[in-house]
Order: structure tokens, then sequence, then C-alpha cells
């Protein structure tokens, strides 16, 4: 079969695409013919170096989104069968309940091989049956950036239609944050430095847009369009933590995500007590949580945003189109 692979050095020229011998199902393993994969920005920042994780070995099949066909069940599993269209989980190994470090040891794509290849196996507990209205390329959208804004707002968040978020940016974890949002019924702030982007983040609903390139004060803006109490939840992603602490309403809360454009402002921590607010860090979610997310999205009827879809063979095309930032939504690949 072929599989891309990741090599050492970490780099561009070292994401691989050869030919490797197709893995063999085990007990309680399902074999899966991917259809398609998504991208995340963490996969951009691990093909170029940026970071490792312990136990990393490489080369490693790359990426951690994917959606495919059971094709193989090994003994002992009853919950899928063959044919079935499945999506797998961002962690293989965390099925349901609260997060323990032993559940998220293994991440694809990073401290494990992942789903860049023609065919994969993982344990049955760690694949969710795809609804029939989504395609694969709908499906490979959501185990990441998906799963992380469901457990934000709504696993952590209990959203409510009270609730006002603030989001950054326009990638894939904000727009289904956007998605999430409107869904409960809640009041959404959103930034770009794209008028283009806000145009089309307001036809997904969105309340108020702030362009961080003409209004560089946004976390002001944000407190000065709700009245001047500031936001209930802020969706992290950019890596300006200080800047999303002044925007939150006292009680509020900061889902603590990632850092696509650090800042090196240190945030003033001695607040959040004076101010009861809540740092909380979210590190994806469940196979659960991935289920969950699904029924919401299929029961109203809604898909998630797909910006650019390439090739199997325009894999590394597909992460500079990443890595340059200009995508809105998910960036596809189709495999099979």
């Amino acid at each position: 079969m072929k599989a891309y692979k990741l090599h050492e050095p970490k780099s561009l020229d070292n994401f691989k695409l050869t030919e490797s011998p197709e893995p063999a199902v085990r007990a309680h393993e399902v074999k899966i013919q991917v259809k398609a994969t998504s991208l995340n920005f963490r996969d951009w920042a691990l093909a170029n170096g940026w970071f490792g994780y312990p136990g990393e070995v490489l080369p490693m099949v790359p990426f951690s989104d994917a959606a495919g066909v059971v094709t193989e069940v090994g003994e002992g599993v009853t919950t899928v069968q063959v044919g079935d269209r499945v999506a797998v989980n961002f962690f293989p190994d965390w099925h349901d309940g609260p997060f323990t470090a032993a559940k998220v040891f293994r991440s694809l794509g990073g401290s494990t091989d992942g789903v860049l290849a023609e065919y994969v196996t993982f344990p049955a507990a760690s694949v969710v049956k795809v609804p029939a209205s989504f395609s694969f390329e709908e499906a490979a959208a959501f185990p990441c950036a998906g799963v992380t804004a469901w457990h934000a707002l709504v696993e952590q968040g209990q959203l409510r239609p009270t609730h006002t978020v603030l989001l950054q940016g326009t990638g894939g974890v904000s727009i289904f944050g956007l998605q999430i949002a409107k869904l409960f019924g809640a009041q959404v702030i959103i930034t770009s430095g794209s008028d283009e982007k806000l145009a089309r983040a307001k036809e997904l609903g969105a309340d108020h847009l702030i362009n961080y390139k003409t209004t560089p004060d946004w976390e002001a803006k944000a407190k000065e369009l709700t009245g001047g109490e500031g936001v209930d939840f802020v969706v992290e992603v950019a890596g300006q933590l200080a800047r999303s602490l002044r925007a939150l309403k006292p009680g509020g809360t900061v889902f603590q995500i990632g850092a696509v454009s650090p800042s090196d402002e240190a945030p003033n921590l001695r607040m959040l007590p004076l101010a009861t607010q809540r740092l909380q860090g979210i590190y994806v979610g469940s196979a659960q949580m991935l289920a969950d997310l699904f029924q919401a999205f299929d029961r109203n009827q809604l898909k998630p945003v797909i910006g650019e879809t390439f090739g199997f063979d325009q894999a590394k095309d597909a992460l500079q189109h990443m890595g340059s930032g200009a995508h809105f939504g998910k960036i596809v690949v189709q495999v099979g």
C-alpha cells in the first residue's frame, strides 16, 4: 500500500510517499481503507520539526484525522462490521470518560503512527460510525478540530444562549466553534485579519466581526461589544493569553488550546482568583465526544466547513497551504 512517512530530521523535504506493507488486524482491532484525511495546524508544525512527542519514533505516518470503510475486523469485535463507514478518534485510547494521562499518551500522527495511508488498523473502541449524511471528506474534518471545540464549549463550558464566545481566526477549531456556538444559540465575536474571511464567518452566523489588522486592540473591542462586561468564553488558539484574559468577563473561562501566533506578553494570572476566572486547557477529546458531535451536526443538518480539497499525491501541497494561513475552515486530502 501507499503511505506517507515523516523521516528524520523532520522537514517537508523528509515528508515522503512510500510503499509499505498493509497492516495486519489483531484481536479487538479493525482495518480501515482510508478514504479521506484532514489537516490541523499541528500537522504543519510537526512536519517542520517545531516540536515532538515523548515516545515519538521516526519514520512515522503523519496526520490524525481520517474517515474510511472497515474492510476487516479482528477477533472479539462486535461494535462495527465490514462495510461500516467510520472515523478515527485523535486519541486511540480515550474512548469515554474524563481525561487521564494514560488515555492521551498515544496521539495519532504524533506519538504513534497516524492515518495518511491507504490502510490503517486501530482498536474498535477508538472508531466512531459516520452518519450517512456526511461524505468521507466531511467526516474526516471532525476528529481533532471539531472535538476540540465541542469539548471546550459543550463539555466544559455547558454552553447556553445567554453566553458570548470570542473566537480567534477562521481555522478549523474556530469555525467549528462558531457553528457549535450558534447551534446552542450563543452570541459569537470572531477575529481575523481578512475582511473576506470575516464576511464568510458572518454568513455562518457570527454576530460581531473584528479585523485585528484595522483594530489591533481586539480585546478592548470585544469588551466594548459586550457593554464593557467581557465575554463568557475565549477559545484561545492564537497564543495571546494575556489579551484573551483582558477580554474575559468576571467568572468567564479561557479555553487554552493552541498558539499559532504566540505573544511575548506574560499574562497576569494573579487576577484570576479575584475575578473568579478560569483558565482551562483543552486537549482534543474522547471517541464519545466525537460520536456526540456527529449526532449534533447530523440532527441539525449542519456540515463542516471545508475550504480546500487536495489529492493524495498533493499532501505536501496541502501542508504548505496550511502553513500559509490562507485557509478558511478545514483542509482535506482525499486518499481512496
